[in-house]
């Protein structure tokens, strides 16, 4: 007359009433849930640098972080990068701030930083 209920995220066991099974697996969803998206944003965090120069982006991304970096809005610079590091741009941000300053792999004008790394 029981069930078993083990979460993936936790491995924590959790035994109900059979008659209760179906409220306790739809608020154990929602606590993984919220568990889940709780601990990628803590990852995202503790792994996004911003970096201002060549030698600073290829050491983050070589550490496999999300990277802050100026772009110059071309294609070719996009593409070079993505050649010499393997890492693209993943997002350009909502919240994105207009801040000049210079692509960190060719030096020319940006209006601000965008998000690159890379994929596996």
């Amino acid at each position: 007359g029981t069930v078993t209920l083990v979460r993936r995220d936790t491995l924590a066991k959790l035994e109900v009433k059979e008659n209760e099974a179906v409220p306790a697996i739809v608020r154990l969803l929602g606590e993984i849930q919220e568990n889940l998206f709780q601990r990628a944003l803590a990852f995202q965090a503790a792994h996004t640098v911003s970096v201002d120069t060549w030698e600073q982006f290829t050491e983050a991304i070589e550490k496999s972080n999300f990277v802050l970096a100026h772009w110059d809005g071309t294609d070719e610079t996009e593409a070079a990068i993505k050649e010499k590091t393997k890492a693209t741009i993943r997002c350009l941000t909502f919240d994105r701030k207009q801040e000049p300053g210079k692509c960190v792999y060719s030096g020319k004008p940006s209006q601000g930083r965008v998000v690159f790394a890379k994929a596996y």
